[in-house]
């Protein structure tokens, strides 16, 4: 990419705090609680940061507010599975990356992996 990230412009903090801050206190009793790794981070603000951080910034005022609702609904908990979502914010990062999916650090947001 050449211009700026969506990041680097723009980003709804608030919303996007406010949502990882609620999905810490939903997830109780799931199985993500079974053992909290160290520097697990919140999947909300892990979904849209890394989403904000792979797509150019807004071209105008009418974009960059259906961005930012977007990415206000990427960082809900109940959108986690929400395959239309998330296949829509995948289509969007390949589209500003010309086809090539970048290279991600630590996809699971300080979560650890389980070796097969």
């Amino acid at each position: 990419m050449t211009s700026k990230s969506f990041i680097e412009s723009d980003f709804p903090v608030k919303k996007v705090s406010e949502e990882s801050a609620r999905e810490k206190n939903i997830r109780h009793g799931h199985i993500s609680t079974l053992h909290i790794w160290w520097a697990r981070r919140p999947l909300a603000s892990s979904r849209a940061s890394i989403y904000a951080a792979l797509t150019p910034e807004p071209k105008d005022e009418e974009e960059r507010l259906k961005r930012a609702q977007f990415i206000s609904n990427l960082s809900k908990w109940e959108n986690s599975l929400n395959k239309a979502l998330i296949g829509r914010a995948k289509e969007e990062i390949l589209k500003a990356n010309n086809g090539k999916p970048p290279k991600v650090l630590d996809p699971f947001a300080g979560g650890g992996r389980n070796s097969p």
